[in-house]
């Protein structure tokens, strides 16, 4: 059965995609979470409409990381966690405590599962790198310093 995506699934397709799946697949999964249509011709002519919105949210959206890049880039984020005498933190600097700080240093608001930061577990200066979607990159200084009681 051929499908058009509407929404993106992971590992199976992207928005405006047009794919053969399984019968079951499409109605048991894609069409009741609103992810694909049947691909019938008045899909396929309306796809083309919609085509352009789905561009211009793109660009908006990719313009938005790119200011939120800029604001990060040579930028030093301080975050305390609490450390061992020899610098060793009690667990790690997660991802929603990075995004958390990166929300208060910037003023946007950034989803902690665009982060994919390594495992930070020692006092210092970490260099960060992030990949934002749209091929946006952004590189900032975090720096952990040990939470005093």
């Amino acid at each position: 059965m051929e499908v058009l995506f509407v929404n993106t699934v992971p590992r199976v397709a992207e928005k405006g995609e047009i794919k053969r799946v399984a019968p079951g697949y499409a109605r048991n999964f894609l069409f009741p979470r609103n992810y694909a249509v049947p691909a019938t011709e008045g899909a396929k002519r309306n796809l083309e409409l919609v085509r352009k919105s789905w561009e211009k949210q793109a660009e908006a959206v990719h313009k938005q990381y790119e200011t939120l890049a800029e604001k990060l880039n040579g930028l030093n984020i301080t975050i305390a966690k609490k450390a061992g005498e020899k610098g060793k933190l009690f667990g790690s600097v997660t991802n929603a405590e990075l995004a958390e700080a990166i929300n208060k240093a910037t003023g946007a608001i950034l989803d902690k599962k665009l982060i994919a930061a390594d495992h930070i577990k020692e006092v210092g200066i970490h260099e960060i790198s992030l990949r934002l979607p749209g091929d946006v990159k952004a590189d900032f200084n975090l720096v952990v310093v040990a939470e005093e009681d």
